[in-house]
C-alpha cells in the first residue's frame, strides 16, 4: 500500500526528531521558538495530531512517558528507521519537483483593475510597508544566529524568504512607480483588435473534437 503524503507539520517534526527524541509539546515550543511556524501551521493541536498520525504510520515510535508535578503526562517519542527514509524520500521531493500552488497575492492582482485605482495604491503600499517590516524582521534574526556560529546550511530557507521578499519589494516598488508616473494607466480599455484576436482563439477551440 502506498504511503500517505507527509503533511508539512509532520516534516518539520520529523526533522526536530532527528536531533533528539522530544515529547510534543517540547516540539511545539522548539518550532516557535526557532520561527518554523512560518513554514506550516503549528499549533499544540497540530502538533500532537501529527504526531498520533506519525506513530500510528510507524514513523516515529514511543521511547517513554512521565509526569513533572501536576502536569499532565508527557510522552516522548523518536524517529524510527521507516521515519527517516520517509523524511528524506519527501524532503528529497519537494526540493526537486516544483509544485502548483495557490497564494492569494496572484489572485488578488488578477482582479485588482475591477477595483478603483487609489484603492488598489492603498491596498499595494499597505503590503509594501508589511513585506519591508518581514524582510527586516527576517535579516535580523539571520544575522543575529548567524553571528553566534550557526551553519549556514540550517538557514537555507531563511535565506530563500529574505531573497522572495526582497525581489517582492523590488516589483511592488515598479509597480508603484508606474502607477505614480501614470505609466500603467488604470483606465485604458481593451483594445478591439484583441477583442478580435480572442474570439478568433475561442472558435478555434469550440471547432475542435
Amino acid at each position: 500500500m502506498a504511503r500517505k503524503e507527509l503533511s508539512a507539520a509532520a516534516l518539520l517534526l520529523l526533522g526536530l526528531l532527528h536531533e533528539r527524541p522530544m515529547h510534543p509539546y517540547q516540539a511545539h515550543q522548539t518550532l516557535k521558538q526557532r520561527g518554523d511556524d512560518r513554514l506550516a501551521s503549528i499549533t499544540p493541536g497540530s502538533v500532537y495530531h501529527a504526531m498520533d498520525r506519525l506513530e500510528s504510520d510507524g514513523l516515529v515510535e514511543i521511547v517513554g512517558t512521565d509526569r513533572d508535578g501536576n502536569r499532565p503526562q508527557r510522552t516522548t517519542y523518536r524517529l524510527t528507521d521507516a521515519g527517516r527514509e520517509a523524511f528524506a524520500a519527501r524532503t528529497a521531493l519537494l526540493l526537486g519537483e516544483p509544485r502548483r500552488e495557490h497564494p492569494c497575492f496572484p489572485l488578488a492582482l488578477s482582479q485588482a483593475h475591477a477595483i478603483d485605482r487609489s484603492d488598489a495604491v492603498v491596498a499595494l503600499r499597505a503590503r509594501r510597508a508589511a513585506l519591508a517590516d518581514e524582510l527586516a524582521s527576517h535579516t535580523h534574526r539571520y544575522d543575529v544566529v548567524r553571528g553566534h556560529g550557526l551553519p549556514r546550511r540550517l538557514l537555507l530557507d531563511v535565506e530563500y524568504d529574505i531573497r522572495r521578499i526582497q525581489s517582492d519589494l523590488a516589483w511592488l516598488d515598479a509597480l508603484l512607480a508606474d502607477l505614480d508616473a501614470g505609466a500603467l494607466d488604470w483606465d485604458e480599455a481593451v483594445p478591439q483588435s484583441f477583442r478580435d484576436f480572442s474570439a478568433a482563439r475561442a472558435r478555434a477551440t469550440d471547432a475542435l473534437p
